[in-house]
């Protein structure tokens, strides 16, 4: 019994170490696209916000009570320029108030292209570019390494519950020795003094 106890307890301890080493090598990854979130959107830059979280997301499972956004629509024409009138709905993006004297550029307009013809905004965004291929790489190692430590755990469980099953076994076997000592001292002993032996 106290093997068993001794296994267990190394068991505990040993899962437990694993966990924390496997938590502080997760936030890592994920602590660089967060705060590169948040960065990009104290910056102004909704285009790479948008991009890190989605690398956030692969790393994250979602909640199980997540919360729901919805986007806001347009419907009546009234945000609409008084040249284009149009019962379609069309989603309208929302930013904060600290945006209200920036002006909004779309990624891939002529504004954009314009934007990039600038050699500092160029090299701005070809930076921008290879510090985002570098999140993506450190997400699919973090996402690789969750994987193996999986595989890892699943690969240590079925090992020592092994040895917890051998070592139930060959406690078993013991007191099943031990009962048939007991038996034969037993019985010997009743024969002894009835005299028989």
């Amino acid at each position: 019994m106290k093997t068993v106890l001794r296994l267990t307890l190394f068991c505990i301890m040993m899962l437990t170490g694993s966990c924390t080493i496997y938590t502080e090598k997760q936030s890592e990854a994920l602590s660089k696209v967060v705060y590169a979130t948040k960065d990009s959107l104290d910056a102004a830059r909704i285009d790479l916000a948008d991009t890190y979280s989605i690398e956030a997301t692969r790393i994250i499972k979602p909640p199980k009570n997540r919360i729901e956004i919805q986007s806001m629509y347009e419907s009546s024409g009234s945000l609409a320029s008084s040249t284009v009138k149009s019962n379609i709905k069309q989603r309208v993006v929302v930013i904060p108030e600290k945006y209200k004297h920036d002006i909004v550029v779309v990624v891939s307009s002529i504004e954009y292209q314009n934007l990039l013809k600038d050699k500092e905004n160029f090299e701005l965004v070809k930076k921008d570019h290879e510090l985002l291929v570098k999140a993506k790489q450190d997400v699919d190692e973090e996402l690789t390494r969750q994987a193996e430590f999986h595989d890892k755990m699943v690969r240590d469980l079925n090992t020592l519950q092994k040895k917890i099953a051998e070592k139930n076994l060959t406690i078993l076997k013991l007191n099943c020795i031990i009962a048939g000592l007991v038996v034969a001292l037993s019985v010997g002993g009743f024969l002894i003094m009835k005299g028989i032996i």
